[in-house]
Order: structure tokens, then sequence, then C-alpha cells
């Protein structure tokens, strides 16, 4: 629900983090869709990335210490912390592109990695070591 009409509808629940910060209200799967081809940076706030989009696209990942120490009660933080970006039916013939951030990896290869089937999901979870992100 978008209820100061900014353009993002955010789903937020109310999490409890114990004593010292209680009840916080936090963001749950907020989504965002690419219209247009190019290069995109995943931002604060975007847990699904969609691209239906008839042209390439390349998404650049952030810097995974920094998507880490997000406060979980910062409203533009996902709750989970992953990052799935889905194909909505053009990969085929528009490879998209994840490319991670500087040194930073992805599944221990420090490469960029591409969506190149139809509605292909590739969902990113941050390594504990805080060295790039695995695919789950």
């Amino acid at each position: 629900m978008d209820l100061d009409q900014s353009g993002f509808g955010w789903q937020k629940t109310r999490v409890y983090l114990g004593p010292s910060l209680g009840w916080v209200e936090s963001q749950v799967r907020a989504s965002r869709t690419i219209t247009t081809a190019g290069t995109f940076n995943v931002n604060p706030g975007d847990s699904i990335i969609f691209i239906p989009v008839a042209g390439s696209v390349q998404i650049l990942l952030p810097d995974v210490r920094a998507w880490i120490q997000e406060p979980a009660y910062q409203p533009a933080t996902g709750f989970e912390r992953a990052i799935w970006i889905k194909d909505l039916g053009q990969a085929a013939f528009f490879p998209r592109t994840v490319t991670p951030f500087g040194s930073q990896q992805i599944d221990g290869l420090a490469q960029s990695f591409q969506i190149v089937q139809n509605r292909q999901l590739m969902r990113l979870y941050p390594m504990i070591d805080m060295t790039g992100w695995f695919s789950g």
C-alpha cells in the first residue's frame, strides 16, 4: 500500500527485537520493477527486483558489509536481508547480468553471473564472512 504517495508500496511487519529495542516496524519483501534497459544499483529497500524489460539489464549488487550493517529497524531495510532477482520472460533474448560489488564474490567466484532463462529467479544471501553473496 502506498499511503504516502511516494511511489513505493512497502509491506511492513512488527518485529520484537528484544527488551532494548522493543517492537519495531520492519520492511518485508519490498519489490522494485525495472522498466527500461540499462545498469541499475540495488538500493536499500530492494528485496525483490522484477525485470520484464525487452532489453539487456545489468544489476550492480551493493557492498555486502554495508547491506548487513543497515539496522534491522530502519524502514528501508528488508527483514530477510536477501536480494531476489526475477526475470519475467525476456532473459533468453536479453540476458540479465548480476555483478558483485568491488572484489566481492557470488558463490565464491569474483565474476558476474547471468540470468539466461525466461522466468528464472536468482536469490542472493549474504555470506557470513562478508566476502560476498551465495545463491540459493
